[in-house]
């Protein structure tokens, strides 16, 4: 297994066919060894391309890869990166990371599969193997006043603009971080600081992204295909994968946080936000409120017809102003 897994390593961080001599010389194995392992690495779903003469090429794999990520980056913001088979959640990993000593590099922890996913109000979020994309970034608060729901809204637009330029499809937003295809839920934000305890000061922030990036929609149970779907058709078709994908979304994560808190991207959110217009009820713990939803100001709130604000909450109900 060790050999295999030198194979691929060396195949993933070279962007130019490897023959076999160079494998041999690089890793001082036999060829016979570099062929039973390139034979086993085919055979577990990865796709090497092999020609006489020229080498072997490992093309993108549908399996998450940390150097493919990093082949297709373009914001030059230093990452470190951990990637895993299963986790129970990204979330919690990315918590247990910052309680260890930090740099200041915002860290990526990416899971293939979690078993204790969740999402607001600890709702549970299913997390299927190779199917979707289930990612948390955790970075280090550098400022004074921090507007956790501004940096919610400011990722979410992140993610739409990721969809729009690599699947070629328009995604919406309903308030306040739901990513929506065709009005149902498609990704879900959750963002969550971890304080100081001898300060109480904001000390890091972890914000999870979980995305039915190529899931069935048809394997969901009834109930949720009521609210939820799923980007496979559009990924299918564009073959992007979730390495292209992932590396898109930090892209314009990254482009939009060193200023998120100025709201230069709110426009864009407006844009993307399906709730404008439409009638809805609000849930604040025990409380319901009803209204038209009429603006997004520019620090993310929900500005109803009548002028009351919200800054946080649930839209339980929404529906059309001539329903």
């Amino acid at each position: 297994m060790k050999t295999t897994d030198n194979v691929l390593r060396l195949l993933e961080n070279n962007t130019l066919p490897l023959s076999g001599q160079q494998i041999a010389d690089n890793l001082h194995i036999s060829r016979t060894a570099i062929w039973k392992a390139i034979k086993s690495l085919q055979e577990n779903g990865y796709e090497i391309e092999s020609k006489p003469h020229v080498g072997y090429l490992l093309l993108d794999p549908p399996m998450l890869s940390e150097a493919f990520i990093r082949r297709n980056l373009t914001n030059k913001v230093p990452l470190k990166f951990e990637l895993h088979d299963n986790l129970g959640s990204t979330n919690l990993r990315a918590k247990e990371l910052g309680t260890l000593p930090q740099t200041n590099e915002p860290q990526i922890v990416i899971s293939d599969q979690q078993t204790k996913g969740y999402g607001r109000y600890g709702r549970s979020f299913a997390s299927p193997k190779q199917t979707g994309i289930y990612l948390s970034i955790l970075l280090q608060n550098q400022q004074k006043h921090f507007n956790a729901g501004l940096l919610t809204t400011a990722t979410a637009t992140a993610l739409c603009r990721a969809i729009e330029k690599k699947l070629d499809m328009k995604p919406g937003i309903k308030w306040v971080n739901d990513v929506l295809w065709k009005n149902k839920k498609v990704s879900g934000i959750l963002t969550e600081g971890i304080t100081d305890i001898e300060t109480g000061d904001l000390k890091q922030v972890v914000i999870g992204i979980g995305i039915n990036y190529l899931t069935d929609p048809d394997t969901f149970t009834p109930e949720l295909q009521q609210r939820a779907t799923s980007l496979r058709s559009a990924v299918l078709a564009k073959n992007v994968s979730r390495n292209v994908f992932i590396a898109a979304f930090l892209d314009e994560f990254f482009n939009l946080y060193p200023n998120f808190n100025s709201s230069s991207f709110i426009q864009d959110y407006r844009k993307y936000c399906t709730t404008l217009g439409k009638r809805v009820t609000i849930t604040q713990g025990s409380q319901t409120t009803t209204g038209t939803a009429q603006n997004i100001t520019d620090t993310g709130e929900l500005v109803l017809n009548d002028g009351r604000i919200f800054s946080s909450g649930e839209i339980t109900k929404i529906r059309s102003t001539q329903d």
